[in-house]
């Protein structure tokens, strides 16, 4: 890079220290004439001094030290001001080394710089990312993992053992005279399963990485008066949400955050459903079902009462409950201990999205009893609702984890193109064909890491980062 950049690099408003970044050709001789000394005395070594515009006014009273290339963060040369904080302060500092040369960092630049100098991978930026915007201690754990190389490796491990494997077919290729081993075949039938397969974990992983990472939406639905504001108020300990034995209480949607199992959940209490002449709950209802509509779990909640609901319009979001357990004694009879009278089972009573219910079905099947008064099958609704969200039981149990959309395409375009050369491989395809698969997915496995990406790509990713990051 010809330019030297500079930037704030630490967070708006007032605080007792603000950092000045400066990166490039340019910025020991910068942040030097800032201080009014000679650019071989400023070193790693903290130097105290006063830096000044370049009229010689005084602005503050600064720490500075300078790191050479390529040892430092960005890999070129780079200083830093340490001064005191306040936008305004802060402002006068950037003034004066940008009035020496530098130009204002674009937002991420630092970190983009680092990549293109090979200080990390793209994987071990976007995770830098992450650090930044952990919302949860698990978040920042996980992103941790990959900022210190975890997924970089795993994809360099795949992709490595993927062009071993392709070695070995070109030189078949180039001696297809020399009839294969049947070791080397049985071999590369092997390893080419494996890579299949480790690489769809990778890509399965992505549920999870993307809910320890952004966290879960939650939905509650059901009909009016089943529980779903109490039961609310039950999982995040205090009242959030107001009870009352008048139906339609709720009518919206309210949301509340908690944490669970080091996950961000966020839950959303949704208007109930029935029918109804009142124009505003009747938008409140169509206001909740969009915001289900984009939820990641949906708790479907019965009360043994209305209608019986068994989710299946949610797929495999639902988690199906029946609320109240303890206020309702389970009747005997064909459904088991938990089913709902039969004078229940008929037709949906609202319109909007009617639950499917169906006299021959068992409307309890896989329903868990709650009970927000007592709390019983509330740890047991928490840990089946992270369940549904693709979180790993414990922490610690999943192998490298892909968390971003980019990540989670390569790696299953990486899977596929092993899957296509191993079905190639086994119908016994020309192998030039089959090297055409291997190539492909070692390739995405390359700009899983970074390698050979575009520059949509990157401005895409450091368009979220912060200027002086």
């Amino acid at each position: 890079m010809e330019d030297t950049i500079a930037a704030i690099a630490t967070a708006a408003g007032e605080g007792g220290v603000g950092i000045v970044r400066i990166s490039g050709p340019r910025a020991v001789e910068i942040a030097a004439d800032v201080l009014g000394v000679p650019a071989a005395k400023l070193q790693r070594s903290v130097r105290v001094g006063w830096a000044s515009d370049r009229a010689g006014a005084r602005i503050d009273q600064v720490l500075a030290f300078a790191m050479r290339a390529p040892a430092s963060f960005t890999g070129e040369d780079v200083a830093e001001l340490h001064g005191h904080g306040g936008s305004v302060n802060l402002g006068k500092l950037l003034a004066a080394v940008v009035e020496r040369g530098a130009r204002v960092a674009d937002p991420g630049e630092f970190t983009r710089r680092a990549v293109a100098n090979g200080k990390l991978d793209l994987a071990r930026a976007e995770a830098l990312l992450e650090v930044i915007h952990a919302g949860s201690d698990r978040a920042w754990r996980q992103a941790q993992d990959n900022l210190g190389g975890r997924l970089g490796e795993e994809a360099t491990a795949l992709e490595q053992r993927g062009l071993v494997v392709l070695a070995e077919l070109e030189g078949w290729i180039d001696f297809p005279e020399e009839d294969l081993e049947v070791q080397s075949a049985a071999w590369i039938d092997g390893e080419i399963a494996a890579l299949r397969d480790a690489c769809g974990a990778l890509s399965d992983g992505f549920r999870h990485g993307r809910a320890v990472r952004q966290g879960l939406v939650v939905a509650l639905v059901g009909a009016v008066n089943v529980g779903k504001s109490s039961l609310l108020n039950a999982l995040v300990g205090v009242e959030r949400a107001l009870v009352a034995p008048d139906p339609g209480t709720t009518r919206d949607w309210l949301e509340v955050s908690d944490t669970w199992n080091g996950i961000r959940v966020t839950l959303v209490d949704t208007a109930g459903l029935r029918e109804t002449s009142d124009a505003i709950e009747r938008r409140g209802i169509e206001l909740g079902e969009q915001r289900v509509a984009s939820a990641d779990v949906v708790v479907v909640v019965n009360d043994g009462v209305a209608p019986w609901d068994d989710g299946r319009r949610h797929g495999t979001r639902a988690v199906v409950i029946r609320s109240k357990s303890d206020l309702l004694p389970p009747p005997a009879g064909d459904h088991g201990p938990l089913a709902p009278p039969v004078a229940s089972i008929g037709a949906p009573a609202a319109p909007i999205a009617p639950p499917v219910v169906t006299p021959s079905a068992s409307p309890v099947s896989g329903a868990l009893a709650t009970s927000a008064t007592t709390g019983a099958g509330l740890a047991e609704l928490r840990r089946a609702v992270l369940a549904a969200g693709g979180v790993a039981d414990r922490e610690g149990s999943e192998s490298a984890v892909v968390t971003t959309a980019r990540q989670h395409t390569l790696a299953v375009t990486a899977r596929d193109a092993f899957a296509r050369a191993l079905t190639g491989w086994r119908d016994r395809r020309p192998p030039e064909l089959v090297a055409i698969e291997l190539r492909e997915a070692s390739a995405a496995l390359a700009r899983l890491r970074g390698v050979d990406v575009g520059d949509r790509v990157l401005d895409e990713l450091f368009a979220r980062f912060c200027i002086g990051k």
